[in-house]
């Protein structure tokens, strides 16, 4: 099923084609709907709901990672702290949560979550979403003595 719904939406959309993170999407979807609702639902997501450039040159997803590494050291210090200490870049941390919405190594319960907020009050939610998860690691991360790579 759901190389069914990619093959159709890279057929559907050429200019975008296959984004790695879009498999995550669509198996998220269809753990609650068959192939042609995921597909029209993965159709609005990409071609209503995001961006324009975000997938089809990542602009949009590189600004969204700049902007995230800016509230990361204005709302996180010690965070920030940690990151720079250990010579990690947020951007390694958070691409995979912007690509992917959410879907990949979150519980798909915590997913839903941040997807009814963000359909209800727009793509700031990610940020806010990402800082949240941030936040709940805090005490561990402050605790690395290395690169923590769970974050991953």
């Amino acid at each position: 099923m759901l190389k069914n719904v990619l093959t159709a939406y890279v057929r559907r959309n050429p200019t975008i084609g296959y984004c790695q993170g879009l498999n995550y999407i669509v198996g998220h979807l269809l753990r609650y709907t068959g192939e042609e609702e995921a597909f029209w639902m993965l159709c609005f997501i990409i071609e209503r709901v995001l961006p324009l450039d975000h997938y089809s040159c990542m602009i949009g997803a590189l600004v969204d990672q700049k902007i995230f590494a800016r509230l990361i050291r204005k709302t996180l210090p010690k965070v920030w702290g940690v990151l720079k200490k250990y010579r990690v870049n947020p951007h390694m941390i958070s691409v995979q949560w912007v690509v992917c919405l959410f879907t990949r190594n979150i519980q798909p319960e915590v997913t839903d979550g941040i997807w009814d907020h963000w359909f209800l009050r727009g793509s700031k939610i990610f940020f806010k979403a990402g800082l949240a998860l941030l936040l709940l690691l805090e005490k561990n991360l402050t605790q690395c003595t290395s690169f923590c790579n769970y974050l991953l």
